[in-house]
C-alpha cells in the first residue's frame, strides 16, 4: 500500500495546476518563491481503528493539503479547488475541512488549506 501522502500527491500532480508538489516539507529554494504555485501535503491522522476479536480492521488516514498560489496564477482558483476536492472524493477521500483563503499582504500570495480523510478496510 502506498503511503497516503504519496497517493494524494500523485492525484494532485495529475491535475497539472501546481508548479511543484511536496510531501512533508517544502524545499528551501521554494520557501520564498512567490511566483510558483506550491502544494504541501502532510499527514495529520494515522490511526488503527474498528477493532473486532482483538484485531484492528481499519486504518484511518488524514492529510492536510496546503496550496500556495503563485502571484501570477492565471486559472480560476475556485474551479481548481472544486476539481481537487472532487478528484480526491472519487478516490475515496472525504473532505473534512476547507479553510478560508488567506491573502498575504506582503507577497499578495493567496493560500488555501484542505483536510481530507480516508479509511482503509483491511482483509484478514
Amino acid at each position: 500500500m502506498i503511503l497516503p501522502i504519496f497517493e494524494v500527491s500523485d492525484l494532485i500532480e495529475s491535475m497539472k495546476f501546481a508548479d511543484v508538489v511536496f510531501t512533508s516539507n517544502i524545499d528551501e529554494e521554494y520557501l520564498k518563491n512567490t511566483q510558483a504555485t506550491v502544494v504541501l501535503i502532510t499527514e495529520t491522522i494515522n490511526d488503527l481503528d474498528r477493532r473486532a476479536n482483538n484485531r484492528f480492521r481499519n486504518l484511518a488516514y488524514g492529510v492536510e493539503v496546503q496550496i500556495f498560489y503563485g502571484s501570477g496564477f492565471n486559472q480560476s482558483i475556485l474551479d481548481v479547488e472544486i476539481k481537487l476536492a472532487r478528484l480526491l472524493e472519487q478516490n475515496s477521500w472525504h473532505t473534512t475541512q476547507s479553510k478560508s483563503h488567506i491573502n498575504d499582504p506582503k507577497t499578495k500570495q493567496v493560500t488555501k488549506v484542505f483536510y481530507f480523510t480516508k479509511n482503509y478496510l483491511l482483509e484478514d
